[in-house]
């Protein structure tokens, strides 16, 4: 068995440090392809390159500067969405390119915290966010245009539990199934539906809990096999419950024979599902067999990543911004 720790890779990857544009902090990414780039973060940051990372616009939204955009999602270079977390909510989109903005959802209640959402296509998508009335709030959009609060269809939360937002990945989404990771509770757990969020399940994961503890990133290959990571953004070594996977869509998770080795806010699958990488402020590490194991091949710091055609890409802190080619 390998050991993440001291074991060398059987390939070399290696972070190639890029220019940034920004020195906010970023936690939203969507690497559309090897060209195309959204990122989004702290004090209304989103840019967007077209040319690998050459060059950068700035998108910033008018009025928005104040806001935490903490996921990003986009269909191409042209038609985006943004998220904010804390001191309530606001979603926009775009559709030329970020020259304008509509603002399609706000609620300003302090006490509403959004966590991130994820897409079917342009029109079909979910947004999740911190209990509200005792349970995960959970809005939905048929249109790409309009969002509708379906928190009811949820099941109830557990005492402190919670999402984290994190990396904007602790939603997935893969054909009529959809997956939420929480944390902070008596339970670590996954909340299920597979019938596109209008029914859901809650099942029990290995990961640590209580608070502070949980699931902070997720990825799912297809319906059956899935990735969580997390662990505690306060004690960025410790290993305790930080990776669980699951071969049959969620129901039953289990402890890799190797794990990550600290904290890990973010995990994502390669386009060819050959490899699965997850980061962490402590370093990075693949799978190359959907989870059971974990090597080590970089102690680079990143909070948010993606992968598109042949690169990885990711960022964190301060607008670090980096990559990885060859990772297909």
């Amino acid at each position: 068995m390998l050991d993440p720790v001291s074991a060398e890779p059987t390939i070399t990857w290696e972070w190639e440090e890029m220019d940034s544009p920004t020195k906010s902090h970023i936690r939203g990414m969507c690497a559309v392809d090897d060209s195309t780039i959204w990122i989004s973060g702290a004090g209304g940051a989103i840019y967007l390159t077209t040319d690998g990372g050459s060059a950068w616009d700035n998108l910033t939204i008018p009025g928005a500067k104040e806001l935490d955009f903490r996921d990003i999602h986009a269909e191409d270079a042209e038609n985006a969405w943004v998220i904010s977390a804390g001191n309530g909510v606001k979603i926009f989109a775009t559709h030329d390119s970020g020259i304008s903005w509509e603002e399609q959802f706000v609620d300003d209640n302090p006490e509403v915290f959004f966590d991130g959402f994820a897409f079917w296509n342009e029109k079909e998508a979910l947004a999740y966010g911190d209990p509200i009335n005792g349970k995960m709030a959970l809005l939905r959009t048929s249109n790409g245009l309009f969002w509708k609060d379906v928190t009811d269809s949820l099941p109830n939360a557990l005492d402190g539990e919670a999402g984290f937002a994190a990396s904007g990945t602790g939603i997935c989404i893969q054909n009529d199934h959809v997956w939420i990771g929480t944390g902070g509770g008596e339970e670590t757990r996954v909340l299920r539906s597979t019938d596109r969020g209008n029914s859901w399940e809650a099942f029990n994961t290995p990961m640590r809990k209580g608070e502070g503890f949980g699931i902070y990133g997720m990825a799912f290959l297809d319906e059956d096999h899935g990735i969580a990571v997390g662990g505690s953004y306060i004690d960025s070594l410790n290993t305790l419950g930080n990776c669980a996977y699951t071969f049959d869509g969620g129901v039953t998770w289990a402890v890799p024979d190797s794990v990550p080795r600290g904290y890990r806010s973010c995990v994502e699958f390669t386009d060819s599902g050959n490899y699965a990488i997850c980061v962490g402020r402590s370093g990075c590490e693949y799978s190359m067999d959907k989870g059971v194991t974990w090597i080590s091949f970089s102690e680079e710091g990143y909070w948010v990543c993606d992968a598109a055609g042949s690169t990885l890409w990711g960022s964190g802190r301060s607008g670090k911004l980096g990559r990885v080619r060859g990772v297909r």
